[in-house]
């Protein structure tokens, strides 16, 4: 099996588990690593990333729940059959927890719901809410 291609890095200060956990979100999301694709064993991962089997049983652990991949006893680990409602779903739930934070923040900095709305338009339709063009 061709090694995944993706590295690990002591300097971002984001602990490996969660490295590999984005880093393979993003090749199943993008298409790279296809619908049931099989993927290298934990061992396999390990040796090929230097990092202990915890590290990447944990990794597997997140990306199982997630819904982006599935074990099968006996056969391997595999990218979910049903990704994109999975991604979709994760995206949703993540994107809403980014939301809800931004949101926070701009209550804090004095923001009201109106401004939150204008701000909201803007970033979806920048050409428009420039232009006036809705």
């Amino acid at each position: 099996m061709d090694p995944l291609p993706f590295q690990l890095s002591d300097a971002s200060g984001v602990p490996y588990y969660r490295q590999i956990v984005d880093q393979v979100s993003e090749l199943i999301r993008s298409g790279r690593l296809a619908q049931e694709a099989r993927l290298p064993s934990v061992r396999e991962l390990a040796g090929q990333l230097l990092v202990s089997l915890i590290t990447i049983r944990r990794s597997y652990a997140d990306l199982e729940g997630m819904g982006l991949i599935v074990r099968k006893q006996g056969y391997g680990t595999f990218v979910a059959p049903r990704v994109e409602r999975a991604t979709r779903q994760h995206a949703m739930e993540e994107a809403r927890s980014l939301l809800a934070e931004i949101v926070a923040r701009a209550r804090r900095l004095g923001l009201n719901n109106d401004d939150l709305r204008k701000l909201v338009e803007e970033l979806l339709d920048p050409h428009g809410a420039k232009d006036g063009n809705r």
